[in-house]
């Protein structure tokens, strides 16, 4: 592989797209790292489909640039190794999945052999196997959905863009989902995930981006959901026993810092308390989003 094989995946810079009043993109840059996974998070309207759109060359940017592994976006050496799954995915209604895969696997100079066997463990995975052969029209959304799944990697991309993976799919769908893209990030490959679901781009991404008004309004990463230097304790007695516990159904919950963890503890076990609970304080990503949001409206 040429030196392009170490090119960032994704590199926006400066990207502005605007439609009438509406800012879409307004001096966005964005660069994805080979092996990385990261989540695209923000309201409706917040840009983040015309940055996928600027990203496949279905949007034409007004100013600035997008690069797939350094190329413009729409050239073959760029396209060629991205795998696509947008939120509203299309299977014409009188093919059937396997029908459908041929056709999309000829177009990446595969042969029919050569796309089932590419095919054979994703479909497996998500338990498309007994309904390769209907025809999609007869096949509910979820289905439809895996169908998708399955055509955006079956041609091994390097590079995934995914829009609103899980959109349709029932629990067993999600958690093939979810192993499906593990199992992809210890191959090195890097995910673009824009998704409502803030559980399962906490669990997928190592890396949010949080946009809004064509803006990146915050970036983090797991390590910013955790607080290191707190900690909460759970604990049953009759009366608070550390000050600033807060009564929680039958149980006292109190954050304390990291240095006073064996003090306070002591504390409780003198006092006969039952300690429910010890363990580092953690927000989610729902919290770290708001977080992000305020900190943008106190400026």
């Amino acid at each position: 592989m040429t030196n392009q094989g170490n090119l960032s995946p994704i590199c926006v810079k400066n990207a502005l797209r605007h439609f009438g009043k509406i800012k879409a993109l307004d001096d966005f840059s964005l660069t994805v790292s080979p092996g990385e996974f990261v989540g695209l998070i923000g309201p409706n309207g917040a840009g983040k489909s015309t940055l996928i759109g600027s990203l496949l060359d279905l949007v034409n940017l007004q100013a600035g640039e997008a690069r797939v592994f350094g190329h413009a976006p729409g050239k073959k050496e760029g396209k060629e190794r991205v795998g696509y799954l947008p939120e509203f995915f299309f299977c014409p209604d009188y093919l059937t999945p396997r029908s459908y895969l041929k056709e999309i696997g000829s177009l990446h100079g595969m042969d029919s052999k050569q796309v089932l066997d590419a095919s054979k463990n994703l479909t497996a995975l998500l338990g498309l196997n007994a309904h390769m052969d209907r025809l999609a029209g007869k096949l509910s959304k979820g289905l439809l959905r895996r169908v998708g799944i399955v055509r955006s990697l079956f041609h091994n991309p390097d590079l995934l863009i995914f829009d609103e993976p899980a959109w349709g799919l029932d629990p067993f769908g999600r958690k093939a989902l979810n192993k499906i893209l593990l199992d992809l990030k210890k191959q090195g490959k890097t995910l673009l995930l824009c998704s409502h679901n803030m559980e399962m781009v906490e669990s997928i991404c190592d890396r949010f981006v949080f946009i809004e008004g064509g803006k990146i309004k915050g970036e983090g990463s797991n390590q910013d959901l955790s607080v290191e230097d707190e900690i909460k304790i759970v604990y049953k007695n009759k009366e608070k026993v550390i000050s600033k516990s807060k009564k929680s159904n039958d149980c006292w919950v109190v954050l304390v810092k990291e240095t006073e963890r064996e003090e306070q503890i002591r504390k409780l076990i003198d006092s006969g308390s039952k300690i429910i609970e010890v363990s580092e304080s953690r927000t989610d990503l729902i919290d770290w989003v708001v977080s992000k949001i305020e900190e943008q409206d106190s400026k």
